[in-house]
């Protein structure tokens, strides 16, 4: 069992920020995806488990899970809310003296059910506000990796970089 957890409720944190709020409106599939990529690069520095909670209230089907690029994705079934799935999961993964659960929500009632169960809690602004500087932060790791990529593993002189390179041709004997 993980020790640490973060369930994401995405359709809450996509109606929270204005960028995937205005990509839903043509496209709810595209503001998914865009979700899920900011959150496996937040994922990628993070401790413990990612999972993200999406309704498919309206959808005929059984709950479903699928994995994108390591972050846990559950579709609720018909009839069910993402926040019941939210707390099943918290239910099911809470153990007090071992687990850290944070459930990332702006939902009030969902709020005050978690709280009840021991899970922590970070509104759905705040973790938007998190993953942006995450991402700059990422960005910022990015530059200066590229910034002193060695060009070789060794640190020689030019002269010898140039001998070498005489040698490789065939021009030195």
């Amino acid at each position: 069992m993980k020790e640490f957890y973060t369930i994401v409720d995405g359709y809450n944190v996509i109606g929270q920020s204005e960028h995937l709020k205005a990509l839903a409106l043509e496209s709810l599939e595209e503001a998914r995806k865009a979700l899920l990529l900011d959150l496996v690069n937040y994922d990628a520095r993070q401790q413990g488990e990612l999972i993200c909670v999406f309704d498919a209230y309206d959808v005929k089907r059984a709950e479903s899970t699928e994995w994108f690029h390591g972050v846990k994705i559950i579709y609720s079934r018909e009839k069910e809310t993402a926040d019941s799935v939210i707390e099943r999961l918290v239910y099911d993964l809470y153990d007090k003296h071992i687990t850290r659960i944070t459930v990332v929500t702006s939902d009030l009632s969902e709020q005050h059910a978690i709280f009840g169960t021991g899970a922590l809690r970070i509104s759905s602004r705040e973790f938007l506000t998190e993953l942006d500087e995450d991402k700059e932060l990422l960005e910022q790791d990015m530059k200066e990796m590229n910034t002193f990529k060695p060009r070789t593993r060794i640190d020689i002189d030019e002269e010898t970089k140039l001998r070498l390179e005489r040698l490789r041709r065939g021009l030195d004997e």
